[in-house]
């Protein structure tokens, strides 16, 4: 339960502030680009560490709590297997984490650095040029992130299908 509600709010407000919010700043805050810069920046520095990170801790957490279960409870539990190679959930998982801390260690706080040489000087084209390759980065990393995010989806709920016992048409 908390994997899959850590997923959602991820790969949800990766869509929601990604897409929705930054185009609603920025058409609504087009004559002050530098008001926009700075909601836009207070937003995703919240979300880029503070849920993401927590999401991660939750979703990990759940992976060991599961897999703990799976090897020493008595109930006889058995993981299930539905990709073709038997660790691809988790893979996906560890490449959405690696991303993850790269754009929020890494990335973010180098487009910060290079965001306020810019706004201190504004007149420097590579500044900006600079700035918009970081930008166009982390666009690319985080559409990578959500197609990952979509995918263990996907797997989870193939997962939850060959969960049932029950017959199909069987009461």
């Amino acid at each position: 339960m908390f994997y899959l509600f850590s997923l959602s709010l991820w790969v949800a407000g990766m869509f929601l502030l990604g897409i929705l919010v930054e185009i609603i700043v920025r058409i609504t805050l087009k004559e002050q680009p530098l008001v926009g810069s700075a909601i836009m920046n207070k937003i995703m520095d919240a979300y880029n560490v503070q849920i993401i990170y927590t999401c991660i801790g939750l979703m990990l957490a759940a992976e060991v709590i599961k897999y703990l279960v799976t090897k020493y409870s008595q109930a006889g539990l058995k993981r299930i297997v539905v990709t073709k190679r038997a660790y691809t959930k988790e893979v996906v998982f560890a490449i959405m984490i690696v991303l993850a801390i790269y754009m929020g260690s890494i990335l973010r706080p180098e487009m910060h650095r290079v965001d306020q040489l810019k706004k201190a000087n504004p007149a420097d084209v590579k500044l900006q040029i600079q700035f918009d390759r970081f930008h166009s980065k982390f666009t690319w990393i985080y559409t990578v992130n959500m197609i990952l995010g979509l995918s263990l989806f996907y797997i989870h709920g193939k997962e939850m299908v060959r969960f049932r016992e029950d017959p199909p048409g069987g009461s």
